[in-house]
């Protein structure tokens, strides 16, 4: 560990955790933003809203105010619960549409954000969701893009290698968190 990241870790140690996502910026994930066009759009199939959002500002800074209504867009749509969103994810998913050419597609959001609830609600019906997955922790979207294959979707998502990627019948899983593929 060097001298800086240990001052770092002592900085952000001693500051709110909800502001923990805008001072890391060295992070794998913080990479992508050199890729990014800084907007994304999504549709949230369960709630039929639409979202067109500049999330980085001039400087390539999250931007508060989009954070918010990103995160309110993915919140759970089972109790309304809205949650912190790890911003490096929306770096990730613009990284994977840029890449692609399909930025002028919006994402179909399937599962951004799920509480505590609605995850044990998932796994008492035998919907195989992990007991400790990252939606729960706000660092997980389950989405495809219309007209892009998932194997593209996936492919291109886990070339990045910042989190998990994982391919399922009707979309990709994209995290944040340790990198791993299924």
């Amino acid at each position: 560990m060097t001298r800086r990241e240990l001052l770092k870790i002592i900085a952000v140690s001693s500051v709110t955790p909800s502001f923990i996502p805008y001072l890391i910026e060295d992070t794998p994930a913080a990479a992508l933003k050199s890729v990014c066009c800084g907007k994304l759009s999504f549709v949230n199939l369960h709630t039929n809203e639409r979202l067109q959002v500049k999330y980085l500002n001039k400087r390539g800074k999250f931007d508060r105010k989009a954070l918010g209504k990103l995160n309110h867009l993915f919140r759970c749509y089972y109790d309304e619960k809205t949650h912190h969103i790890d911003p490096h994810l929306y770096a990730l998913l613009d990284a994977v549409r840029c890449k692609l050419h399909a930025k002028d597609r919006p994402y179909q959001l399937i599962s951004g954000y799920r509480s505590p609830k609605y995850n044990r609600y998932l796994r008492k019906h035998g919907h195989g969701v992990a007991k400790n997955s990252y939606h729960i922790k706000g660092m997980a979207s389950d989405v495809c893009i219309e007209g892009i294959s998932l194997k593209d979707l996936g492919q291109t998502a886990a070339a990045f290698k910042v989190g998990g990627v994982g391919t399922y019948d009707d979309f990709i899983h994209m995290d944040v968190g340790p990198v791993r593929h299924w």
